[in-house]
């Protein structure tokens, strides 16, 4: 056969589809073997497999080639590739000797902003990633501005069967501190009272004995307790025999029949949980659910808005934009306002990254500019660019690779100090570095990190010409690039610091925020008094105006009150439907129990009129202090005195004051507040009021004993200076300034 004819039938052949995608996969999958290897075989490789390709004349032939490739490929790509990046690693780590300080500074600034990276994202995971501990946790709910029928455990059972078109089950929860023991050696726990099937909808099997039984949740049946695992440990030393004792509680002993697992203390460090007591006055209540199989959040939600439109018209209650039921997933109500926080502490430290990235890859660009001698001649040798570009990425990933291994223990170590410094509302949050999640974005930060740093550095030496000198074209690009990286790394340094200093501002509005009240000298007591039982509601204010008697006579104090709910920690729940003159507010309005002398101890500004007097407090006197926001509503504040305030089913209240609003809101919101005269002032807890002229802290034990005095069987759950309890409101937000400061 001539030559011109086998040339024409190479060139029909090759013409055939078949064989034209043949060869184009294949000189693809010669792209994945390294440079080196391709430089040196890629043609002849290319070449046997025309000859093989040119005698597979069937189809059978040919899968059978290309199963033998593939094979071949799969093997042989993964061996020049650990032989190529074996010996690139060896020059680098020669290179590395030469020059330990700048190597050093690359791995430290590295390794701090993918360790950051890694401790931040941890927080990240644990709050917004990590699954709840319970089962198929992506199906519970949570109700906010909801409060289902809670007149008996009956008629809340009946209504979560009355859902199940969007609802498997539903339960509800109220928490609140108590004591438990006896009054001498008792301990302050944080309790949760819910109904029989919280643990059953959670899904959640106890470490120990059993949950709830249907029917627990009602009068004479709900004398047992679930205790933490912790609790079992701290009061029972882990003593399975525990189960089947008593504890007293409420002044009345309780059978402990159950121990929860290790880490479960939902909600909000429960460590003990009690079956629910319904009563018609139950609103303060928090409702979750389990969503039908099949049924998704978008569907529910559609179905829930109907459900609560339904309950608003049947209770005659109006809703606005501030009382709006809503449904939420579990998982985003308890990352609440961490969450906002959390991103913006991820978004400084990356911010950090890129800030490192630039710092080093300036710092390549000097040393690959201080390299171009080797450069050219390894180019001269026969480098090609791509093997020159292989070598430079191979010692960033080599580099990011160290530094990621040395940030997993500045990971630790931030975690660490973070687990330690963090604020109470965070405690029993834990952060794992050796989590899947944590190791993967560490794995992703350090290749993102050497692709970033390493990619303009490997194209400038890419770039190199045999035959230039070192103040060529080439070197005054790369200087441009240096410069460019530096106003790069200024202008992220700015937008960092601007982000601190805004944040810093913030924070110092939030210090100074006006509370209606002054926190300085002002030392509180919080007793439970539906605790004991021989303190019957009529001994109630007795009880409190004795202690306040007490009180009042200690040296340095200056006045004393009390009060059911305490500013910064009491929530919207406790009011209604108000109106003035028989017109209704806007809004509905906080109902506040407090006794005579109150805004004189607290510090509130009267804009008009005056406080109640110790006769209205004994007599029940139908008379109310309103503040500012409510009487607003209406007209001019000054104008609200002697007016009437009005609740359906309820007689009217004259108006004898107007103040300035308190926050009683713990999101710094603040709402239309009615105050009444506490006739009647433990129906949750009483919180006693002291304004002292010295230091509140010193005054606090002697105020405590005089208090305990009075009554040592009434249980103290909590005792702080005004200005600890704001401070224990702040420490999230200080928290996470100081983080971003820190960064």
């Amino acid at each position: 056969m001539s030559s011109q004819n086998w040339q024409q039938q190479l060139l029909d052949y090759t013409s055939m589809p078949d064989t034209a995608i043949s060869l184009k996969l294949y000189r693809f999958l010669l792209k994945l073997y390294p440079a080196g290897f391709r430089d040196d075989y890629a043609g002849p490789m290319e070449r046997e497999f025309r000859d093989e390709l040119a005698e597979s004349t069937s189809t059978y032939a040919l899968a059978k080639l290309w199963i033998r490739l593939l094979v071949d490929l799969s093997i042989s790509i993964p061996i020049q590739f650990s032989r190529e990046v074996s010996q690139d690693a060896r020059h680098t780590l020669r290179l590395w000797r030469r020059r330990p300080w700048q190597t050093g500074f690359a791995i430290l600034a590295l390794a701090i902003g993918i360790g950051a990276n890694t401790g931040v994202f941890s927080v990240v995971n644990a709050l917004l990633l990590r699954s709840l501990p319970f089962h198929d946790p992506s199906r519970l709910v949570s109700f906010d501005q909801f409060f289902p029928p809670l007149a008996s455990a009956k008629e809340f059972h009946e209504w979560s069967e009355q859902q199940s078109a969007y609802l498997s089950d539903a339960a509800v929860m109220e928490q609140y501190k108590s004591n438990l023991g006896r009054v001498e050696d008792s301990a302050t726990v944080n309790v949760a009272n819910t109904s029989w099937n919280f643990f059953s909808l959670l899904g959640v099997q106890p470490e120990n004995g059993r949950w709830f039984r249907e029917g627990e949740d009602t009068p004479g049946k709900n004398d047992v307790a679930v205790i933490s695992y912790g609790l079992w440990q701290q009061l029972f030393g882990s003593d399975p025999k525990a189960l089947g004792s008593t504890v007293p509680f409420f002044g009345t002993p309780i059978t402990i029949i159950g121990v929860a697992p290790p880490g479960f203390d939902f909600p909000n460090n429960t460590a003990l949980w009690k079956p629910g007591y319904f009563t018609p006055g139950n609103n303060g209540w928090e409702a979750i659910g389990r969503l039908k199989s099949g049924v998704t959040l978008r569907q529910a939600r559609a179905a829930f808005a109907v459900e609560s439109d339904r309950l608003s018209r049947q209770r005659g209650k109006k809703l606005n934009s501030a009382n709006v039921p809503r449904m939420i997933s579990l998982q985003d109500r308890l990352a609440g306002p961490v969450k906002n926080a959390s991103l913006l502490l991820m978004a400084g430290v990356i911010l950090i990254l890129l800030i490192a990235c630039t710092n080093i890859a300036n710092l390549l660009m000097a040393r690959t500019a201080d390299r171009a001698s080797e450069l050219r001649i390894r180019s001269a040798l026969g480098a090609t660019r791509a093997r020159l570009v292989q070598q430079l990425l191979t010692e960033c990933l080599l580099l990011s690779s160290v530094a990621a291994i040395a940030g997993l223990f500045v990971a630790f170590w931030t975690t660490s100090i973070a687990s330690k410094v963090q604020p109470a509302p965070l405690s029993a949050q834990r952060y794992l570095v050796l989590d899947w999640r944590v190791l993967c974005f560490t794995i992703a930060a350090a290749f993102v990190s050497s692709l970033i740093f390493g990619v303009l550095p490997s194209l400038f030496a890419g770039r190199v010409d045999v035959f230039a000198a070192r103040a060529s074209r080439s070197t005054r690009g790369a200087r441009l690039l240096r410069e460019i990286l530096v106003g790069a790394q200024v202008m992220l340094t700015l937008v960092l610091l601007s982000a601190s200093i805004s944040v810093g501002r913030a924070f110092v509005s939030l210090m100074n925020a006006d509370h209606g009240f002054d926190v300085k000298g002002l030392a509180t007591v919080t007793v439970s008094l539906r605790e004991r039982s021989h303190i019957l509601p009529e001994r109630q204010l007795p009880y409190v105006e004795e202690a306040l008697d007490r009180v009042r006579r200690l040296p340095g104090v200056r006045s004393a009150s009390a009060t059911e709910f305490l500013p910064l920690y009491a929530i919207t729940f406790m009011g209604g439907p108000w109106g003035l003159d028989g017109l209704p507010a806007k809004e509905s309005s906080m109902r506040v129990p407090v006794l005579s002398e109150y805004f004189k101890t607290m510090g509130g500004r009267f804009l008009c009129g005056r406080e109640f007097t110790e006769a209205e407090v004994r007599s029940n006197a139908k008379v109310v202090v309103v503040n500012e926001r409510f009487a607003s509503e209406f007209g001019r504040p000054e104008d609200a005195l002697d007016h009437q305030v009005t609740q359906p089913g309820s007689p009217p209240w004259k108006i004898i004051g107007v103040v300035k609003p308190m926050d009683y809101m713990t999101d710094g919101a603040n709402s239309n507040q009615i105050f009444i005269p506490a006739h009647s002032p433990g129906d949750f807890s009483t919180t006693f009021v002291v304004r002292v002229d010295a230091s509140a802290g010193r005054s606090l034990p002697m105020i405590l004993d005089t208090i305990r005095s009075v009554d040592s069987q009434v249980p103290v759950v909590n005792a702080k200076t005004m200005e600890q309890r704001l401070d224990d409101l702040l420490m999230r937000p200080r928290f996470y300034r100081t983080a971003v400061l820190f960064f």
